[in-house]
């Protein structure tokens, strides 16, 4: 080996050495690389250690995009986007940063600069294929509303109607007295309503013994398999697992539930099932019942704060009709667009509504306008500036040690089925919402001086979430006939959204 060739790889090792972080390397991994860079006789600049190697090297693999893939690194996928770039390009059309300048956006040409779509902000198009777009895309709202679809009939009380207050009240934003002041007001009034009156109980339906025992699936798939295998026990255990209900699911992502729910019934024939989705899903399980002609399911799209159910003809309205809602993680406001829904929506038909069973989640999303539970919040002497800090409160419970989680135990997996959590406007608000993410310097010397340490605070935002699903429970008790109850119906471990409103017929004597 020649002087020229020992340089290049000790020029290669120092790369290589810099990569890896200076905790997880040793001096046998450096020879190791070392070693790997001559195993096949190529130069020291072309060859690379395998993924494998590198993680026997190192405690953190460095993640790379692929070769001519897009560079933009996607949080919620925990990988990078995978789309084809243009020669020469870093982005694909979708992440290409959009130009915020005046310089930025005269230094483009008119053919590859992208603006966001006007029917829908979350993805863009050329600007000079504007026209084109509007009149193909998926957002595109229809020129004729259906009959069941009636802006706003969810969104709250007329009082609530306003503009948008953009001055939220977050911990961030709060005074330390402040804050001390509505964790006491918080965790009194959990102690008066809450505390000790909701139970654990993990249930199991045998339609989905099989599939539980399936060996080649992983602890992200049993983990839903176990909670959808709960909620079909919790239907069976209320007497909801009837023949000729209708079911609707509202938020039903993939459909994945009613999927389940069909295996559950004793004949799903006699049954009708609506599925009611924002969003148009790919790899939908509905798509496996299509070839059963005897099962009657229709799939919807539209926004649960327009749905009104007496516009749905014939489903509902040609004949009395046993309506069951359902929903699994439906996020934040989402829930209290449903409950209201249900409950208002189904007053100028002649079907009845017999039960209903949400799986609740993402409290942080909730919204003062379509929240169900304002009157017992005002009750409590909670006030509507209170609510933005109250939803950031019950992050505290799921938004992770704020340490790194290499090397130490799994924290319990939380679930956001089909509305993915706004991780940014999260850290905005509570600080650490991302796994791994370190707590700020700032927020832990906060912490220190309130003395709220992080399990204080996972308790302080399990108690909120709990006081502001109760609230939700007394809309209930108030606006039906139901028996409601607040479950827990997973274990935490497996999921620690794991809040569930039942509510059914009450039994009758005799």
């Amino acid at each position: 080996m020649d002087a020229n060739t020992d340089k290049s790889e000790t020029d290669k090792g120092s790369v290589n050495e810099k990569s890896m972080q200076s905790n997880g390397e040793s001096e046998d991994c450096k020879e190791k690389l070392k070693e790997i860079k001559v195993e096949k006789n190529e130069p020291p600049s072309v060859q690379q250690p395998t993924k494998e190697q590198e993680k026997k090297c190192s405690g953190t693999v460095i993640q790379r995009p692929e070769a001519g893939k897009c560079g933009f690194y996607v949080q919620r996928k925990k990988r990078f986007c995978r789309m084809v770039v243009k020669p020469g390009a870093q982005y694909c059309g979708e992440h290409t940063p959009l130009p915020v300048t005046e310089h930025e956006i005269g230094s483009k040409p008119i053919s590859e600069l992208r603006v966001p779509c006007p029917y829908d902000p979350k993805h863009t198009c050329f600007a000079s294929r504007m026209d084109k777009h509007l009149k193909i895309c998926n957002s595109k709202p229809p020129l004729i509303l259906p009959e069941y679809i009636v802006p706003g009939i969810n969104s709250g009380h007329p009082r609530c109607a306003g503009p948008i207050k953009f001055d939220r009240l977050t911990i961030a934003d709060a005074s330390d007295e402040k804050l001390i002041n509505i964790i006491g007001q918080l965790m009194a009034t959990y102690k008066k309503f809450v505390d000790g009156n909701i139970v654990m109980e993990h249930l199991e339906h045998s339609a989905m013994e099989e599939e539980l025992n399936k060996l080649e699936y992983g602890p992200s798939v049993l983990k839903h398999l176990f909670q959808n295998s709960s909620l079909l026990g919790q239907l069976d255990k209320s007497g909801l697992l009837e023949n000729g209900n209708t079911f609707i699911e509202f938020g039903s992502g993939r459909g994945q539930l009613t999927y389940w729910l069909t295996k559950a019934l004793p004949d799903p024939s006699t049954c009708q099932f609506i599925l009611v989705d924002k969003a148009s899903h790919r790899h939908k399980f509905d798509n496996r019942l299509r070839d059963c002609e005897d099962i009657e399911l229709v799939r919807l799209r539209a926004d649960i704060q327009d749905l009104c159910l007496a516009g749905l003809s014939p489903y509902l309205t040609d004949q009395k009709e046993s309506v069951v809602g359902i929903s699994k993680h439906l996020c934040g406001a989402a829930t209290d667009l449903a409950i209201r829904c249900m409950t208002q929506t189904l007053r100028n038909t002649c079907s009845d509504l017999v039960g209903i069973l949400i799986a609740l989640c993402c409290h942080h999303r909730c919204d003062w306008g379509p929240y169900v539970g304002k009157d017992f919040l005002l009750e409590q002497g909670f006030t509507e500036d209170d609510f933005p800090l109250l939803t950031s409160i019950t992050s505290w419970y799921t938004c992770g040690s704020g340490k790194p989680r290499s090397g130490g135990a799994p924290a319990p997996p939380i679930d956001h089925q089909d509305s993915p959590i706004d991780e940014l406007e999260l850290l905005d608000d509570v600080g650490p919402s991302l796994p791994g993410a370190p707590e700020p310097a700032g927020n832990r010397d906060r912490y220190t001086r309130l003395q709220l340490d992080q399990a204080t605070r996972e308790e302080i935002g399990r108690q909120c979430k709990r006081v502001l699903d109760f609230a939700r429970l007394k809309y209930l008790q108030s606006t039906t006939d139901l028996d409601v109850k607040l479950k827990y119906y997973v274990d935490p471990f497996i999921s620690l959204e794991n809040a569930l409103i039942v509510c059914t017929k009450p039994l009758t004597s005799g």
